[in-house]
């Protein structure tokens, strides 16, 4: 389980320690990520203002208004007057760059399959001659022991010179039933080593990306809220990966694959990661919606706390209650006290004719109901208990429930009948309409110790009462004041969703910022084939959806040349075949054509010099603040 301490670290490509030790040794130094935003505050001319007119600064000398929004500096310094120093602190202790869950293969290729079938098996396991000979010895002599003793037909067989034969075969399939029950024990028995299959570690979707591929990983890019006000589950999440869906606002799933030799052009044994899905499930969603901003989350959040608390309150309103009445009181009195609580109820309306319907007057005309009804029901004339019992019926905080069960002959289960007189101190409205009329009453048949006590808690209750009131209004002027009409449907937010190029961008980043760290890699390329495209969907080719083909090899490509003129070393974009190697007990898989770019020594270089910008910088803006990166206390490039 990933806590939020971890999914908010600084993400240097995530490469193990001693991985790490080599590259450095290798390269010098790795390549780093880096925020925008912060280089751009640390280099305003301009000490002091207010935080609009620093931060229209530091767009102009390459800060990002993304990176600023979604770090929650502009909902904290709204309005505010700020120094330089102060938004330099904000962004250094509030980055909010990605943090990548990596799932990863633990060995294979993908496609390999760790299965050995039942024939192959058995001919393993038959090459041991001294094995099938004592089988075949076992078998006779058991067939020799049946009471017939099989005496005709195994001369019979003898007599044809097929009793080996029919030994051997017997064996295979007493074999072949021992595999069947349990393969793996059957293959610790024999010694027969298992073929090396995909072992897909915490993956889920290796099914569905080119066979041959090793390193498989699916790579989840997470948000948090580096302030830590807004919760995790508040944003734009996946729908693929389960617990981890929450925060993932977008995914690739990767291989490495060796380079055909048709493609290279320094020699073979050269490897490519091939970043075959790229994939937002939140932007989809959208559906082409402007999402939540960050102001507007953090009020989600805000919303979503005050609701909490108002159901804290309830629900500890709703114990008090249950303290109050069920724990103290027995079941007679708890159906007496709703008795008189419902009586005095139906005086109130008998009292108001105001509050008299259609309805109630007809049946108090019919039962000759005219006064005001005492509240011991033992006096009650039968036309009077009548009436009650249809009442009951027609008030919200007493319906279903028989309160005057014991008096009603109808009811012959005297045990349910009790039961029942309670029911009212589980709903709310039953118990208001209870705590109503003992405000107005003394009820003085109850105990002194349950008055006092039931007065002291109901003081509580007040409280939480008010609570529970003020809370409901201060959800309500947030809801009217920022979500009227259409605003209160919007889609969850998170960094990068206002378009498909700023999210294509972290990925392109991410990816080169993996590839270059990976003294292994030679290549970092992307689909280009519509079988693999079509492969990473699930789909056949055929029924993929129209727009699929052209966001890999149209909009993705050009998002990658734009985002490689960032660099002095723009290297070129070309197809590169990849060739998967053969899996045992497969046809040998095809090559398939990707298209990227070679990660020379040179453009390396220039990618450990300059660093991959949290929040990708549009190509126009110059590398003055870039060139001139520093490092933080733990050694990372900001």
């Amino acid at each position: 389980m990933i806590t939020l301490g971890q999914r908010q670290r600084p993400d240097t490509g995530h490469v193990k320690r001693g991985d790490m030790v080599n590259l450095v040794k290798t390269f010098g130094s790795l390549a780093k990520l880096f925020s925008p935003s912060l280089e751009a505050a640390k280099d305003l001319a301009q000490k002091k203002g207010s935080y609009e007119q620093l931060k229209a600064m530091m767009i102009k000398n390459g800060a990002k208004a993304d990176e600023l929004e979604w770090s929650g500096a502009d909902n904290f310094f709204e309005g505010k007057k700020v120094t330089k120093d102060e938004i330099v602190e904000y962004l250094s202790q509030n980055d909010p760059r990605l943090y990548t869950e990596r799932r990863v293969a633990t060995e294979g290729l993908t496609g390999a399959s760790d299965q050995m079938s039942a024939e192959d098996a058995v001919a393993k396991a038959m090459e041991d001659t001294t094995m099938v000979e004592q089988a075949k010895l076992d078998f006779l002599s058991d067939m020799k022991s049946e009471p017939d003793n099989n005496a005709e037909f195994i001369a019979s067989l003898e007599k044809n010179n097929r009793l080996d034969a029919f030994l051997e075969n017997e064996v295979r399939e007493g074999l072949e039933d021992q595999f069947n029950m349990d393969q793996p024990a059957f293959l610790a028995l024999h010694r027969i080593e298992a073929p090396s299959g995909f072992g897909e570690g915490d993956t889920q979707y290796s099914s569905y990306f080119p066979e041959g591929a090793e390193r498989y990983m699916e790579n989840l890019y997470q948000y948090t809220d580096p302030t830590e006000k807004i919760p995790f589950n508040q944003f734009a999440s996946s729908r693929h990966f389960g617990e981890d869906d929450i925060g993932t606002i977008f995914h690739t799933r990767t291989g490495d694959f060796p380079v055909d030799s048709a493609s290279e052009t320094g020699g073979m044994g050269s490897l490519a990661r091939y970043v075959g899905e790229i994939q937002s499930d939140p932007q989809q969603a959208l559906r082409g919606e402007k999402p939540r901003g960050y102001k507007e989350t953090a009020l989600v959040s805000e919303i979503s706390k005050l609701t909490d608390k108002a159901f804290n309150s309830n629900k500890k309103l709703l114990e008090n209650n249950k303290k109050m009445f069920a724990n103290n009181l027995s079941e007679e009195e708890l159906g007496r006290l709703g008795r008189e609580a419902a009586i005095f109820q139906i005086n109130k309306i008998i009292k108001d004719p105001t509050k008299q319907n259609d309805t109630f007057k007809d049946m108090a005309k019919a039962f000759k109901i005219k006064d005001e009804l005492p509240l011991d029901t033992s006096s009650f004339t039968e036309d009077e208990l009548e009436f009650l019992h249809y009442q009951l019926y027609n008030f919200d905080e007493f319906r279903g429930v028989n309160l005057f069960a014991k008096d009603d002959k109808r009811k012959a289960d005297e045990l349910l009948s009790a039961r029942m007189q309670a029911a009212w101190t589980r709903d709310p409205l039953g118990v208001e309409a209870v705590q109503e009329y003992m405000s107005s009453n003394p009820v003085d048949w109850l105990n002194e110790g349950f008055r006092r006590y039931y007065g002291n808690l109901n003081a509580d209750n007040m409280l939480l009462k008010m609570d529970i009131l003020d809370n409901r209004k201060a959800i309500e002027k947030i809801e009217l004041n920022n979500f009227s009409g259409e605003q209160g449907f919007k889609e969850a937010g998170a960094p990068f969703m206002s378009s498909q190029g700023k999210w294509v961008d972290q990925i392109i980043g991410k990816s080169i910022l993996d590839a270059v760290n990976d003294p292994s890699i030679n290549y970092l390329t992307f689909p280009d084939d519509i079988g693999a495209i079509a492969k990473v969907t699930g789909k056949n080719v055929e029924d993929l959806e129209p727009g699929t083909e052209k966001f890999y090899k149209t909009d993705t490509q050009n998002r990658l040349k734009k985002f490689l003129k960032k660099f002095d070393v723009n290297p070129p974009i070309g197809q590169v075949f990849l060739d998967p190697p053969p899996i045992a007990g497969q046809n040998t898989s095809e090559s398939f054509s990707s298209k990227g770019f070679k990660i020379t020594p040179e453009f390396r270089e220039a990618v450990i010099k300059k660093g991959i910008p949290t929040f990708a910088l549009p190509p126009i803006i110059g590398y003055g603040a870039l060139n001139s990166m520093g490092e933080n206390e733990n050694g990372d490039q900001m």
